[in-house]
């Protein structure tokens, strides 16, 4: 981590009194006399802690705090300011400082000061990535190590971010974890779907009414980007925006782009199941709109690729399940946990915790076992994987040994009935797979469904 100090101090005598106590107890430290080369010597060399004057020659030294925690949220600001100015200083804590010295301070007041302020910094940005939780993701995994590596990487940028990944797969979770790393949580995050909604009412809820200007503060209150100015605006599915408000919105990130920050503009991620250039390729997305949103990317993996987080996972959700239910489950048999690396997981995360939440609500007990899952799920495991070493038969007949003797007695109708509904359960609630799995068409689910 860089440790420089950055030091802005007009009265050349207390810049020298300073910077050479701070360098004699071990610290680097970079010099400005003034607001504005301080900013863009913080700009050029992002000082972790900051040490400043409030009154400055050039700049209101709250202005300068607050261009400075834009630059980067997680600097450490520490303000030098008069007995007689405590009001100001609490202002500047307010604004964004870290901590403050009242003149006249000890040099053991401003060194424990420092230390204070630089171990909190690195606290901040060395978070632990083995421990298997960020932000909201579960596993530990090189694979999600990568990728919370990434968040952390892209976070502190105000470009535009373009999310993509299959559903189910933790694009709305990553968006938060961008916006949750870029600075304070209390600023808003809005997430805006224009799916189901026709081109006039994306334009309404996204922008506000129709108007003659191109800012959406200007037209009606309580749209999405006005809601989200000062924080993030998370547009997810992309491709369902109709291209009038595609067209809409390339020009308002075109008109704001250079002034985002004076602006209070939002930070704009996106996200999409489908891959950005394949959208474009589909005309789905509008060329100027793509190039202005896909300049930092992040591709979520699905479950079938973390095979070595599975188990993890599952135990994770099993356990923050049954606490929500008030069950004992905390774990999960080996024959369990060995089906699960073998499943195809076509829903991801969004599957298992469906999956998960249907045994321990239906379920009591400390382990889930083979003999708890439904017939639907070892049946779907066994098709799609009937050409990998790690599943055979036994998963099935086991299962459906188990099960037998609770089906004896209902009619063929019925136990049809109860096994497409635990195929549709088992494969995230979606028709579609399900049909896939007990290789028959979608229609054909859906007519045997609506029959009395």
């Amino acid at each position: 981590m860089n440790d420089r100090l950055l030091l802005i101090e007009d009265t050349a005598t207390l810049q020298l009194i300073y910077s050479t106590n701070l360098r004699k107890a071990g610290y680097s430290v970079d010099l400005a006399s003034n607001g504005s080369e301080g900013i863009d010597m913080f700009m050029d060399n992002n000082n972790p802690v900051v040490i400043m004057d409030l009154f400055l020659p050039d700049m209101d030294g709250i202005d300068v705090i607050r261009r400075l925690v834009q630059e980067n949220p997680h600097a450490k600001i520490i303000v030098i300011t008069s007995n007689g100015s405590v009001n100001r200083a609490v202002e500047a804590m307010r604004a964004g400082a870290f901590d403050f010295l009242l003149k006249p301070f000890s040099d053991e007041r401003l060194f424990s000061t420092v230390a204070s302020a630089l171990k909190n910094a690195q606290s901040r940005t060395e978070i632990n990535l083995t421990k298997g939780n960020f932000y909201g993701f579960i596993g530990r995994s090189s694979a999600m190590q990568d990728t919370y590596r990434k968040i952390m990487r892209i976070a502190p940028s105000s470009a535009p971010v373009f999310i993509s990944g299959e559903g189910g797969t933790g694009k709305t979770t990553c968006a938060n974890a961008i916006h949750d790393h870029s600075g304070p949580r209390s600023r808003p995050f809005v997430k805006y779907s224009g799916l189901n909604l026709n081109g006039q009412a994306q334009h309404a809820t996204l922008f506000g009414t129709y108007g003659k200007s191109d800012n959406p503060l200007e037209n009606s209150r309580n749209n999405a980007f006005e809601r989200a100015f000062g924080g993030t605006l998370y547009l997810s599915e992309i491709e369902h925006l109709d291209p009038f408000v595609q067209s809409k919105l390339a020009t308002i990130l075109s008109r704001f782009n250079q002034n985002e920050r004076e602006q209070d503009f939002p930070r704009v991620i996106c996200s999409s199941k489908t891959d950005p250039y394949r959208l474009l390729e589909a005309n789905a997305i509008r060329e100027d709109l793509f190039y202005q949103l896909h300049i930092l990317t992040i591709e979520m993996r699905p479950l079938r690729d973390l095979e070595e987080d599975i188990a993890y996972i599952a135990k994770e959700l099993l356990q923050k399940l049954a606490a929500v239910e008030y069950k004992d489950f905390s774990n999960l048999s080996s024959d369990v946990i060995d089906l699960f690396k073998s499943n195809k997981w076509t829903g991801n995360i969004s599957q298992l915790k469906n999956l998960l939440h249907t045994l321990v609500a239906t379920h009591d007990g400390k382990t889930v076992t083979l003999d708890m899952l439904p017939i639907g799920f070892a049946s779907a495991s066994h098709r799609t994987n009937n050409d990998d070493t790690k599943t055979d038969d036994r998963y099935f007949i086991e299962r459906s040994h188990n099960a037998i003797h609770q089906l004896v007695g209902l009619e063929l109708e019925e136990l049809e009935r109860k096994f497409i509904e635990a195929t549709i359960e088992t494969n995230g609630g979606s028709i579609p797979r399900a049909a896939e799995v007990l290789g028959v068409a979608p229609s054909t689910i859906y007519r045997k469904r609506s029959k009395p």
